[in-house]
């Protein structure tokens, strides 16, 4: 059986009975102001205060920026600032917006395969063992040719695979409601998919968590409600993942 990477998120954990098969890939999608960065966040601070170290890689914002909101929302999380300086939680990325800005198709594309490198180089030049990348959706936006797109999303996923690093990548989604959503191709590129929507309809619509696939593992297909708080990501348990999930814990 695969070890298994907690994402110190105990909802998730117990969606997924027990954590992340080490070494997998994971799409967290959703909308704008879903918390899937804070989600993200959150799995490497986790992971940092068990001693594993943990790179950020954001494609749109500033670290500082990622840093500030993440105070703000986790204003439990006591030890941000001292696991950053000891280099068990690493933020990189402010200039590979402006990087991956052209005038043409193979100007992004160059620079998404420096980027790519660049991650690589630092995952082994640290030692990490947990990655987050924040947003992949900024690169189907500057490179439109799909095959190119695909392209180099198989040649990140490889690259990471390779490290066997466990990666959360956040990806945006047209709509928030779990209805009208649709998958593309790219979604399954990756070794698991978890969404972060609203369910329900009209003004009584909350947000709402779900696993669509996790290779290598069972997982619950519970829909779970989720709050942000300043403990972290709380998932509303329902008793049906619950009791699911009971035997891993």
């Amino acid at each position: 059986m695969r070890a298994r990477v907690k994402t110190g998120i105990e909802g998730i954990d117990r969606l997924i009975f027990g954590g992340i098969p080490e070494g997998n890939q994971v799409v967290l999608a959703g909308g704008p102001g879903s918390g899937k960065t804070l989600t993200c966040f959150e799995f490497l601070y986790k992971n940092a205060l068990l001693g594993h170290t943990g790179i950020f890689f954001t494609l749109e914002e500033k670290p500082e920026t990622i840093i500030e909101n993440a105070k703000d929302a986790f204003t439990d999380f006591k030890d941000i600032d001292a696991l950053i300086a000891s280099k068990k939680i690493i933020i990189n990325g402010s200039n590979v917006m402006t990087n991956l800005k052209g005038s043409g198709e193979a100007e992004p594309r160059y620079a998404f395969t420096e980027t790519i490198a660049a991650i690589q180089s630092l995952i082994e030049s640290t030692g990490a063992t947990r990655v987050v990348i924040d947003s992949i959706s900024i690169v189907s936006l500057l490179i439109k040719d799909l095959f190119i797109y695909r392209t180099l999303s198989i040649s990140l996923v490889t690259v990471l695979r390779d490290l066997k690093v466990t990666s959360l990548l956040t990806m945006e989604i047209e709509t928030p409601e779990k209805n009208k959503l649709i998958f593309l191709p790219e979604f399954f590129i990756y070794d698991g998919i978890m969404t972060m929507y609203e369910s329900g309809s009209g003004g009584s619509r909350t947000p709402a968590l779900e696993i669509i696939k996790m290779r290598g593992s069972k997982h619950s297909f519970s829909t779970v409600p989720y709050e942000i708080t300043s403990t972290g990501i709380n998932l509303l348990t329902t008793e049906t993942y619950k009791d699911e999930a009971e035997q891993v814990f």
